[in-house]
């Protein structure tokens, strides 16, 4: 399962000539990362014929990706070892519209099994096009604690200094955990602005 940050963020749309007369793919994007081989141990390298590879463990891919609004069908291409795949919204969250909860905008990851409810969401202030390092507010994501009592905890103000984690993205603020997602929605749509309890400090 993707990171829902990974499937947001870092990819770039193919635009069309600025006269294109009839622009008929509703989104398609590309994205120049890392993958990871799959090797037995952390310790063994890849091991290939081919006297081009450099055998590491990791690797530099080109992946595009093709979404139809109309029949919710996305198409996912990559210029390495893991080919071609096609899939649906519903199966991935991305391309799946924003809803408003709270005040906020939640953007769905992928469900945690098929069919069901996504995991997480990334958060947005106002309903905009595509979700961008530029216009993340917040991340909610869904786990359970230790009496197995699902619960949500979400970050908010996305910051690269901030002091905490939330996936694998940093924030300005995170919450507890929270009973249900609409605390979580409300939770980010108020912390920024909500009174924040002095730090005491103990001489």
């Amino acid at each position: 399962m993707d990171l829902i940050e990974e499937q947001y963020l870092g990819w770039e749309q193919l635009a069309h000539t600025a006269d294109c007369p009839a622009p008929t793919w509703d989104v398609a994007e590309w994205l120049y990362d890392t993958g990871a081989r799959r090797v037995a141990d952390a310790l063994d390298q890849h091991a290939c014929v081919s006297s081009d590879c450099d055998h590491h463990t990791t690797f530099n891919r080109l992946r595009l990706r093709l979404l139809c609004r109309d029949c919710d069908t996305v198409h996912t291409m990559s210029g390495e070892s893991y080919g071609m795949g096609c899939t649906t919204t519903a199966s991935t969250g991305w391309g799946q519209p924003p809803r408003q909860v709270g005040g906020v905008w939640l953007w769905p990851g992928q469900p945690a099994r098929p069919g069901g409810d996504p995991h997480a969401y990334l958060v947005t202030l106002d309903r905009v096009d595509q979700v961008t390092a530029a216009n993340l507010y917040g991340l909610i994501t869904k786990y359970r604690d230790a009496d197995g009592t699902a619960r949500w905890i979400a970050g908010a103000v996305r910051d690269d200094q901030g002091a905490h984690y939330v996936s694998s993205l940093r924030w300005r603020h995170r919450s507890a955990g929270l009973a249900d997602l609409d605390a979580a929605a409300e939770w980010i749509a108020t912390v920024d602005t909500a009174p924040q309890r002095p730090l005491e400090v103990a001489v």
